[in-house]
């Protein structure tokens, strides 16, 4: 039995999802965007290249968009069924907030 495609588009948007670098560089966009590469690597300690090759995967499953400042790019969150349910999820005070998921 093959699998209808909405399903396989979802597990594709899970997987992406399942990274906790990726799934910490959209709640941050989505907190905090616009936002540079710069400021999201040091917003979340991981390197330029680890950030830049996350947000273009991000891209691809169209989970953010960008923006030109000048000769910055700038990351925001998009339209999206991940987004939205991100903006249900995510507690605004932080993963560090004495609610969050452990």
């Amino acid at each position: 039995m093959s699998h209808p495609r909405q399903v396989v588009g979802w597990a594709a948007w899970f997987a992406v999802l399942g990274d906790p670098s990726r799934l910490m560089l959209l709640v941050l966009i989505a907190r905090d965007g616009p936002i540079s590469v710069s400021d999201l690597a040091a917003a979340s300690g991981l390197k330029a290249t680890t950030v830049s090759h996350s947000l273009r995967l991000l891209r691809v499953h169209e989970m953010v968009r960008t923006e030109r400042d000048g000769h910055t790019v700038l990351y925001r969150s998009a339209p999206h069924p991940v987004t939205d349910l991100l903006d249900r999820v995510v507690d605004p005070a932080g993963p560090d907030h004495e609610d969050a998921p452990r």
